[in-house]
């Protein structure tokens, strides 16, 4: 259908509504009714504001709970009450009616639009995304007014007439609006969908935190699958004409997003092997040192000690080492290398660096990791020795805990007069020098043989 035939039958039916709302306008039954469809919506708005009177408030103070997002349900849902007293005050009126009146016309339209005001508010209410309710108040709202009153079908044979094709698949001006509605309607429900999955396996206590992931995402794919292709169903596409067009995009995509794959797979099995979880402390190949905070479908985020969010491609924990300091346990082991002068009591200092370490409050005392002193080796200008300790939660820091122990050994070297020596050297210049010595020398004077410099 063109326009202009639309444009034709619109006429014709504005001309025979011309000549029945003549026939409306000079009879009685039409102002009664008005009259008592004002009645009407006025007992409605009475009984509406006596009934919202007794919903309770909602204050900014109330936190996020499950009683505030009750209060929130009903303090919306008051706002249904007015166009609902409406529908049935007049659908009670329209029952009187056709024992009083000659037609219930204006009551039946009155109705119908109060169908389309309760849409109307209900989209307002409840649906708090802003371009959702764009959608519904500018395409479902006006749809569902041209369908109660009958030119619905005009309109979409019109739109149906205005488009072009692609091979097998036919795209309008209709398919085009009716695309952008169900598109928005079915992300918007496949997100709350996502989201209730989500909260509903996160809050499984029976679960680990790497299943809860891999569920996660693979309910998140399945979803989105399926709501796809339900989405080009309900426009109206056969998915059968898809069938070369999306083998051809699939080629191009495996060889374009090869590296995004890749990711994919590798963020999959992270979670199936649980080799790496939320909390985790790992150091990557590179230098990167911090806790795992997510786990990505393309790429995880580590967060560093000195505040920064490092995303890495899940391909890196796969192909790259990797060292996770709390896989199986958080116990983390410590070294401090220690020198001493030869004029110590090296008994006394084995003595010392041990205290140090076992006094330290993090320190693990359980068997098998109890801190332990080595005396590595007789040095140029120290006799070495190597603390080991370990702590019981490395979250607390290796940094710290090193330079805590740190200070503890000076301490008590100092109050022992134990020296940490510093590098000496003794440096001879010999015969490199003589001939110069010689060419620079007055006669008569002494020879230099060599000379000796201590540093």
């Amino acid at each position: 259908m063109t326009l202009e035939t639309l444009v034709e039958k619109l006429q014709n039916r504005w001309q025979g509504w011309f000549e029945t709302i003549t026939s409306w306008v000079s009879s009685a039954d039409t102002y009664y009714q008005l009259a008592a469809i004002f009645l009407a919506m006025g007992l409605a708005y009475g009984v509406a504001h006596l009934v919202r009177q007794r919903i309770p408030s909602l204050k900014e103070s109330d936190k996020p709970s499950k009683q505030h997002r009750r209060k929130w349900l009903v303090q919306r849902a008051g706002r249904l009450i007015y166009p609902t007293l409406v529908i049935a005050f007049l659908a009670v009126l329209e029952a009187l009616g056709r024992d009083v009146f000659e037609y219930t016309t204006f009551i039946h339209a009155a109705q119908r639009v109060a169908a389309v005001w309760i849409l109307w508010v209900a989209l307002r209410a409840f649906v708090t995304n802003t371009l959702v309710r764009a959608v519904g108040l500018w395409i479902l709202v006006p749809s569902a007014l041209l369908q109660l009153f009958g030119i619905f079908e005009p309109v979409v044979e019109a739109l149906d007439s205005y488009g072009f094709s692609f091979g097998e698949i036919e795209i309008t001006a209709y398919t085009v609006l009716k695309g952008i509605f169900f598109v928005i309607i079915v992300l918007w429900v496949g997100r709350i969908l996502s989201q209730t999955a989500e909260d509903s396996i996160r809050g499984n206590r029976g679960l680990t935190r790497a299943t809860k992931e891999l569920l996660v995402k693979i309910i998140n794919i399945a979803l989105y699958g399926v709501l796809f292709l339900v989405t080009l169903d309900l426009v109206g596409i056969d998915l059968t004409a898809l069938a070369v067009f999306g083998g051809a995009v699939g080629v191009g995509l495996g060889f374009g997003l090869q590296k995004i794959a890749s990711n994919f797979i590798s963020g999959l099995i992270l979670l199936s092997e649980k080799s790496i979880t939320i909390n985790n402390l790992v150091e990557m190949d590179d230098g990167v040192l911090g806790y795992v905070r997510k786990l990505g479908a393309r790429a995880s985020i580590i967060e560093t000690f000195d505040g920064k969010e490092v995303m890495i491609p899940n391909e890196d924990f796969i192909t790259s080492r990797v060292a996770n300091l709390t896989h199986n346990s958080n116990k983390g082991r410590v070294d401090v290398p220690v020198g001493v002068s030869y004029n110590s009591d090296l008994n006394l200092v084995r003595d010392l660096i041990l205290e140090a370490a076992t006094s330290y409050e993090h320190t693990s005392t359980e068997e098998g990791y109890t801190p332990h002193v080595f005396l590595r080796e007789y040095g140029d200008s120290s006799v070495n020795f190597l603390l080991v300790f370990w702590l019981d939660d490395v979250n607390f820091g290796k940094w710290g805990a090193q330079s805590d122990v740190m200070f503890r050994i000076w301490n008590s070297f100092k109050a022992h007069d134990i020296e940490i020596p510093f590098p000496q050297r003794d440096v001879h210049i010999r015969s490199g020098l003589e001939p110069m010595a010689r060419a620079k020398a007055p006669k008569g004077a002494d020879e230099p043989t060599s000379e000796k410099t201590n540093t």
